[in-house]
């Protein structure tokens, strides 16, 4: 790891975390309804991860697209307080929910991503 690699990563997570943010100001969270803001950015980034895993063979960007602009986009800790929130409202059903379709949708669009990229190579 050199400096230039770990300054595209930074500049590929400022990046993400700059577009999850927008999509989270269009789509605020409530405790009573689908956290869809952060399940779209996860979904999207599995689908994108599966894309590039295959399909990027470059450590600079590995760094810049996968653990920068992906790693910034995606929020597993947002997905963990949203969680909690609901929990913590009494939406047990929701809570559920929202977990078992977002890991089983994510798994599932990082295998696409993955079989796409393996078509394309």
């Amino acid at each position: 790891m050199n400096f230039s690699t770990v300054m595209l990563a930074g500049l590929g997570g400022f990046a993400g975390s700059i577009g999850r943010y927008a999509i989270s100001g269009l789509i605020p969270f409530t405790q009573d309804r689908f956290a869809w803001a952060t399940f779209a950015v996860n979904m999207l980034g599995c689908l994108c991860i599966g894309l590039l895993y295959s399909s990027l063979h470059q450590p600079m960007l590995k760094a810049l697209l996968i653990s920068g602009v992906l790693g910034g986009f995606t929020t597993f800790s947002g997905f963990g307080l949203e969680i909690f929130k609901y929990l913590e409202a009494g939406n047990n059903l929701l809570a559920a929910s929202y977990a078992g379709i977002s890991l089983l949708a994510g798994t599932a669009l990082v295998w696409i991503g993955n079989k796409i990229a393996l078509i394309w190579i």
